[in-house]
């Protein structure tokens, strides 16, 4: 082992400091700890192990594909262990991020193979090693604003693990293909029509990778709002369905404060009658017969009123004892008004459901 040798391999895999930077820029608001403490100890610990890993390499002559590998492997799990987000969420944006870097990777022997043509990927080259560093960080100035706002958007509002799981199968068919196309000599790459075909490739690959990339995030979106439109309208149709049992209720008080004059005249006639029997025959009667308003005013929230209105008739109608008491804090809280009754319908479609394996005695929410 020389020191040139080893200082071009360090060098060399330092990419992985900007590739760790366009890794954590979707997970601006999943972070354990503050910004600027985790960029230095994380580029601290990517120094190290990248010095660490140069020198077993050199050392042992070890393959420096499978060190490579195994660095970034041992990285992700460091990564993983800084975020607070979705084992899944943190391992696909790690493995488009490896799909990406395979790429750029290529297109540095690509360039290499132009300058050096005798040489091989294996080989250390101070000027390669430049430009694997140089472009790698001007890739993540590229990316740094789509990752930043979109990235970030989409881990904060995809949050169904199976669709992320979805992913990495791409990723890791473009990283399986790049190292495939991987060149060993550079002399092979002059044979027939072989250094066009290598150079068509990537730039093929590189396109249809971000390609998919912007398909697969509009279609969440598209998803996504499908899914809040829908629940938006679910809860019109629970203050519609509340209005209705107001209106109903509303009409029907209506007619017996009509007829209330001539109830006072018959109860006015029974008592200078001494009939007193009849009056409470009649007073029993006129009380079973008085409208009960449906409608409980659980909170302030209107689309929570009507939720938690629409599970006390669900409830009412399969024989389920429900109290509710809800406490809303007194300034505005950040959830939307969508998301609050996400969360407490789930949460009371779940109860009706356990409630319905119990006996009807035994039913209470």
């Amino acid at each position: 082992m020389n020191a040139f040798n080893f200082l071009n391999m360090f060098f060399s895999n330092l990419i992985l400091i900007p590739a760790l930077i366009m890794c954590y820029l979707p997970f601006k608001n999943n972070l354990k700890y503050r910004t600027k403490p985790l960029f230095i100890g994380m580029s601290t610990i990517t120094v190290i192990l990248s010095a660490l890993f140069s020198f077993i390499t050199l050392t042992l002559d070890a393959n420096k594909a499978f060190t490579f590998l195994l660095l970034v492997f041992i990285l992700y799990f460091i990564y993983e262990q800084t975020l607070v987000a979705d084992l899944a969420k943190s391992l696909a944006i790690y493995l488009w991020m490896c799909a990406m870097m395979s790429i750029i990777i290529n297109a540095v022997y690509g360039y290499d193979a132009i300058v050096n043509p005798a040489s091989d990927s294996d080989s250390f080259n101070i000027e390669t090693t430049f430009i694997r560093v140089t472009l790698s960080f001007f890739i993540l100035a590229i990316f740094w604003s789509p990752l930043y706002d979109h990235g970030s958007n989409l881990v904060d509002t995809l949050t169904i693990s199976k669709i992320w799981i979805i992913t990495m199968p791409v990723s890791v068919i473009f990283m399986a293909i790049s190292i495939l196309i991987r060149p060993g000599k550079y002399s092979s790459l002059y044979i027939d029509d072989n250094f066009s075909t290598y150079w068509g490739l990537l730039i093929g690959m590189f396109f249809v990778f971000i390609i998919l990339t912007v398909i697969f995030y509009n279609i969440v979106f598209e998803i996504m709002n499908a899914v809040k439109y829908e629940e938006k309208y679910h809860i019109l149709q629970m203050k519609e369905a509340q209005y209705l049992s107001q209106q109903s209720y509303i009409e029907t008080t209506a007619r017996v404060r009509h007829d209330f004059k001539h109830t006072i005249c018959l109860l006015d006639s029974l008592a200078n009658s001494g009939d007193i029997r009849s009056i409470r025959e009649y007073l029993s009667n006129y009380i079973d017969n008085m409208p009960e308003s449906e409608i409980r005013y659980y909170c302030k929230n209107n689309s929570l009123n009507a939720l938690l209105n629409h599970y006390m008739r669900q409830c009412k109608s399969e024989k389920i004892q429900f109290n509710c008491k809800v406490t809303l804090p007194a300034k505005e809280i950040t959830i939307s008004t969508i998301d609050l009754c996400n969360i407490i319908g789930n949460l009371l479609e779940n109860a009706v459901l356990a409630c319905r394996d119990l006996p009807e005695e035994d039913r209470k929410i």
